[in-house]
């Protein structure tokens, strides 16, 4: 009863309009994150909300509906599109007419074709090519229709398109600035325009007078990196910024409980996998034993209670339950006696020594989280020792390929923005590793081949029956510690109106432009 209050009163925050009052224009809305936003281009940038902030001024063909409901998928810069129905291969997009980007130059079909291209280009060096290798060839038919061709039939094409990694970026400032050097004056379709960002101070986004959907309300966002959680609530109860990511569940009670704060909680849908992810090319790692062992060896009951006051569940899938096909897999109960057996069986009685790296700020109560692992570990003599980097620092080092890659441990959340299987068991082959997002360096032949049979799957009956044994058989290899689906809370204060926070971790691209701030509070 406890969760479904929490949720409806959330949701309730969430989606109201403003009784009574008039939008107004005006008012720069202070957003504050507790990471730095590493790079200002999608192909290089990690972290979804930190990629929400670069789609309101660069945006994606769609969008996953911010409810997480029906209709999955809305349109952005694609109005519409179509699977054909003489090639199961094939889809058409149709383009919104009359759209130019920041520096006047026109978006249209050959812009949509030269993004994807730089995205699938290995010369681009893009983070998430792994999650787009699926398109074969992008073809223009005119100006605002786009062919896009995949290597076999996939259905969920338009709902990875919404990933955030894919942004529609103006050709000619990208050929203008060359790619490494794109990120410095970046420039979209967006309702914000960039305007600078001072590494480890701010972002900032000025309106965008001639989009497409109308002017924004609001003149300008800006972005700030507080990572220590109380420096970002003073800040947001002292009225220093107006929105603060990563609510511990402690504060968004206190919040409820004293309306006079003028502060509202944001709970929507949870859609990110948390768990410490092993390295299984590693020492001891090598063992499925082992890592079963560390399974077995934490107690994600007490995690979820004590540290999220039971306001979300233990991992049970490398799936979220808000995913398409999502099955429960398999749960490691805490059991540290089977723990030390396990750990006995490969040869490991007394355990070894690891090392265990994380982003502290970007996941919320993530140093709490990963003191627990690190004292459960040690109780059946995993010696850790615990290694904390800055975000971006430490999104440098997981995209090393496995020849240079130094971690063993690394605390991390996979979010599953699409809410589709593809994202979502796609990351655990061989392709997406390292500098993919699989720096576990996982793969397994079954796996392999039932990823590519679900992405040919011809009802979504047929599709879900081949999701489920995947989810199993990821489960038992455990190439990684499950922890649990991290619990969205977040805030704002209670004179920003119509501000939406999506499924997907992003403040909403389309959304943003009817988000405006009331006078005199």
């Amino acid at each position: 009863m406890r969760k479904v209050f929490w949720l409806l009163i959330g949701t309730l925050a969430l989606f109201s309009a403003a009784l009574g009052a008039e939008p107004r224009s005006g008012g720069t809305l202070v957003v504050a994150l507790g990471t730095d936003i590493p790079i200002f281009d999608c192909v290089y940038c990690h972290g979804i909300p930190n990629l929400g902030i670069i789609h309101l001024v660069t945006q994606g063909l769609t969008r996953i509906n911010p409810t997480g409901g029906e209709p999955k998928v809305l349109p952005v810069l694609a109005t519409s599109w179509e699977q054909s129905p003489d090639d199961p291969r094939v889809w058409i997009f149709h383009l919104r007419q009359g759209v130019k980007f920041h520096d006047g130059t026109p978006f249209n079909a050959e812009a949509v074709k030269f993004n994807i291209e730089r995205m699938l280009d290995p010369e681009t060096g893009a983070l998430a090519r792994g999650a787009f290798r699926m398109i074969e060839a992008v073809e223009v038919v005119d100006d605002y229709t786009v062919k896009i061709i995949t290597k076999e039939p996939f259905a969920a094409l338009p709902a990875q398109l919404a990933y955030s990694p894919m942004c529609i970026n103006s050709p000619a400032q990208v050929r203008k600035l060359g790619n490494k050097e794109y990120h410095k004056a970046p420039v979209g379709t967006g309702p914000f325009k960039f305007v600078h960002h001072i590494r480890g101070q701010e972002v900032r986004l000025e309106a965008n007078e001639e989009y497409w959907g109308g002017r924004p309300y609001l003149d300008a966002i800006v972005v700030k990196p507080i990572p220590e959680v109380a420096s970002r609530l003073m800040a947001l109860e002292a009225g220093e910024v107006h929105v603060a990511y990563h609510v511990p569940p402690r504060d968004a009670k206190r919040y409820m409980d004293n309306p006079g704060l003028g502060i509202d909680v944001l709970t929507p849908p949870q859609q990110r996998r948390m768990f410490i992810g092993l390295n299984v090319q590693w020492g001891p790692f090598r063992d499925p034993r082992v890592r079963q062992a560390l399974n077995y060896a934490v107690d994600k009951e007490a995690i979820v209670e004590s540290i999220f006051l039971g306001l979300t569940r233990p991992m049970d899938s490398p799936m979220p339950p808000t995913a398409l096909c999502y099955t429960p897999a398999k749960y490691y109960e805490y059991n540290p006696d089977k723990a030390r057996e396990l750990l006995k069986e490969a040869g490991y009685p007394n355990g070894f020594e690891v090392t265990l790296h994380y982003g502290p700020g970007r996941y919320l109560m993530d140093t709490e989280v990963v003191e627990a692992v690190q004292f459960y570990l040690e109780q059946v003599g995993i010696k850790v020792k615990v290694v904390a980097l800055e975000w971006a620092a430490y999104g440098a080092m997981m995209r090393k390929p496995l020849e240079e890659n130094k971690l063993q441990m690394f605390f991390i959340g996979w979010g599953l923005p699409t809410l589709d299987p593809e994202l979502g068991i796609g990351l655990f082959s061989k392709a997406a590793w390292s500098p993919g997002l699989n720096c576990m360096f996982y793969t397994n032949p079954e796996v392999e081949e039932l990823i590519k049979a679900q992405r040919a799957a011809t009802t979504l009956e047929e599709r879900c029956a081949i999701v489920k044994r995947i989810q199993e058989l990821i489960m038992e290899d455990a190439p990684f510690i499950a922890l649990y689906y991290e619990p969205q809370i977040h805030a704002k204060r209670r004179e920003v109106k119509d501000f939406v926070i999506s499924v997907t971790e992003r403040i909403d691209e389309v959304l943003i432009r009817d988000t405006w701030i009331e006078k005199g509070e």
